[in-house]
């Protein structure tokens, strides 16, 4: 008899398998926004410099998400994925991130700078993740089912 700790045949039922999603997906926007908090939180206080490792675990989780939700032409099921509403997540980005900067470094220049800057970036890859997602779907849609 051979002993393994994992299977790869699925053990949970539909209903197991919701709730498991769940505790999943709950999982890791708790751990998104704690490691968001703590870089923003060492950033204020000038310790931004030892927020390396939070920055590379966070960075690690939101391109993977984003990897494999244009991968699979998915966008969000509450979020609207136009060129309007990627102009105001945009411009959300741009605020958020030029207060953040003034706050910690005092620059409020650079900070405008830093903020519109990351808004027009934010914007573009916005709006090239919509196309890479739209155009991923209709070849997904596109392909025929399997027998």
């Amino acid at each position: 008899m051979k002993f393994s700790l994992y299977s790869k045949k699925n053990v949970l039922d539909e209903m197991q398998e919701q709730t498991m999603s769940k505790i999943e997906r709950c999982g890791f926007w708790l751990m998104w926004g704690g490691l968001l908090a703590a870089m923003v939180i060492q950033m204020l206080t000038g310790n931004a410099d030892k927020a390396t490792g939070e920055w590379v675990v966070f960075m690690a989780g939101c391109g993977y998400t984003c990897a494999e939700c244009v991968r699979n032409g998915l966008w969000d099921r509450h979020l609207s994925s136009s060129m309007g509403a990627n102009a105001v997540y945009s411009l959300l980005a741009a605020v958020a991130v030029t207060v953040l900067c003034g706050l910690a470094y005092g620059y409020w220049m650079g900070a405008a700078f830093t903020g519109v800057s990351t808004g027009l970036l934010c914007f573009a890859l916005l709006q090239f993740c919509v196309h890479l997602v739209q155009k991923n779907r209709k070849k997904l849609d596109d392909e025929p089912e399997e027998k």
